[in-house]
């Protein structure tokens, strides 16, 4: 059973259903969405095959289906990879990418933050077959400024903005906290 495949089984039992699948054409990777479900109260879309540069997925989150968020992550997905095959660089901890346009009608939020999946069970971050390990990655939507402010000052001191002002990441057309 080849990687993709394998991923697919993980992201249907974490998220208890079956995604629908999307090709995106910027990225050229393979995208899955899963509805929201009593236990989990939003939609999530995830890749599937960004594994093969830089051996790591991302993961978007929002409170309604909008196949928008499927063009985003496979913007995201491109500059993720272009990362890996020109810097040899893999996604981490407080990476920044901007979006083409606001992640949704209303919004002034433009660009997205890499973390860890905090919405997730242990375990979930890292996925194996046995001889390839996949990373998970969570992309927040963020503003400008918010953007300048990891870069400038680091991923904590936002994550401690966010926590001190009860930033709800999944609300996209919430205002910057900076």
């Amino acid at each position: 059973m080849n990687v993709v495949t394998q991923l697919l089984h993980h992201f249907n039992h974490a998220f208890g259903s079956r995604g629908e699948l999307y090709q995106s054409e910027e990225a050229d990777v393979l995208i899955a969405v899963y509805p929201a479900t009593r236990k989990r109260g939003w939609w999530t879309y995830v890749t599937l095959e960004l594994h093969h540069t830089g051996g790591t997925e991302c993961v978007f989150y929002s409170y309604r289906f909008n196949p928008a968020m499927v063009t985003h992550l496979g913007h995201v997905a491109g500059q993720v990879a272009r990362l890996w095959r020109e810097q040899g660089r893999r996604l981490g901890d407080g990476d920044v990418f901007l979006l083409r346009e606001p992640i949704a009608e209303g919004s002034c939020l433009r660009w997205a933050l890499a973390t860890s999946p905090y919405f997730e069970a242990d375990g979930f971050d890292l996925f194996t077959d046995g001889s390839d390990v996949v990373r998970m990655m969570m992309l927040h939507a963020i503003s400008e400024s918010e953007a300048a402010f990891v870069k400038n000052e680091g991923l904590d001191a936002l994550e401690k903005r966010f926590a001190e002002t009860g930033v709800n990441s999944l609300d996209v057309t919430r205002p910057p906290v900076i």
